[in-house]
């Protein structure tokens, strides 16, 4: 059996010696491509647009939803409240991405 599996998938060697090279010559080149990460300006953006005023009310009332559901124990969700919260946030913040990236 082993024979078999053997013919079907023959071993192949490297020579050792062109591959240690190769990892010597690559290392440096990695180190000198390596570039700083820019600052990820979305979280800042999208705090911002949550906390301003055309967001406010959107805010308040996922709140208010939340403190329902967590205190009073209501039986609902405030997915609806959510989403309408989170694409305020959105069109707030998606022209200012933009302007950061130009």
């Amino acid at each position: 059996m082993l024979s078999f599996i053997t013919d079907l998938f023959p071993a192949v060697y490297a020579e050792e010696e062109e591959v240690v090279e190769e990892v010597e010559e690559a290392a440096p080149a990695a180190e000198e491509e390596e570039e700083e990460e820019p600052e990820d300006i979305k979280p800042e953006i999208e705090e911002a647009c949550g906390e301003s005023s055309a967001c406010a009310p959107l805010k308040h009332h996922l709140e208010e939803c939340t403190r329902r559901v967590q205190e009073d124990g209501a039986h609902e969700d405030c997915t609806e409240e959510l989403y309408h919260f989170l694409h305020c946030v959105n069109d707030c913040a998606v022209p200012k991405y933009w302007s950061k990236l130009v």
